[in-house]
């Protein structure tokens, strides 16, 4: 049985969501609403997993992937679990909350502070919160969708200045999941970073 989408579809996926999530800035600005996701289904036939995954990064993504994953496990009932895959690489890039990754207790606190920047305290309080490490995200996300009703995820960690609307990792998860994948657009540039004292 065939478990992967060929690199075709994979490019179909890519330009539907091209055309769901016109990479223009002006047109947010403008208080026209963002487009909402684009599901993809998932490999295992009636994927029944107990729990909605948000994947997050320290990127400009967090809030709008809790708020829609919250959203869908009070609509089907199950708990939401935020998710960080911790590479156990240093960052060469600082993050938009966090200066440095480099610790799993980095990801940790990483997670609290989208978790309370983006939901009620008593959603954040009662969120299942979970660090994968592995070198690879994909594949840690793809082995995590075995027991997900839904992943959710941001098309990429920014606006694509480069016209493909899919990150790496994305790329990596389409057609691979057990569960369905929704997809959503990513957030606008990162906000400067201000010191925190």
């Amino acid at each position: 049985m065939k478990t992967t989408l060929e690199e075709p579809a994979v490019d179909e996926i890519a330009a539907a969501i091209r055309q769901r999530f016109p990479d223009d800035p002006a047109r947010t600005e403008a208080g026209e609403e963002r487009p909402g996701a684009v599901l993809v289904h998932g490999n295992a036939a009636g994927s029944r997993g107990s729990v909605v995954v948000a994947a997050v990064d320290d990127d400009t993504c967090p809030g709008r992937v809790l708020r829609y994953a919250a959203a869908e496990a009070r609509r089907r009932g199950v708990p939401l679990r935020v998710v960080h895959v911790w590479t156990g690489r240093p960052t060469a890039v600082p993050g938009v909350r966090r200066a440095r990754l480099d610790q799993m207790s980095d990801a940790d606190l990483l997670l609290s502070e989208v978790l309370y920047d983006h939901l009620t305290p008593a959603q954040a309080d009662a969120t299942e919160r979970e660090i994968l490490h592995d070198p690879d995200p994909g594949r840690a996300l793809v082995a995590l969708s075995a027991e997900a009703a839904l992943l959710v995820v941001a098309a990429r960690s920014t606006p694509a200045g480069d016209g493909d609307p899919l990150g790496g990792t994305v790329r990596e998860l389409l057609g691979r999941t057990a569960c369905p994948l929704a997809v959503l657009p990513p957030d606008g540039p990162a906000p400067v970073r201000q010191p925190r004292w």
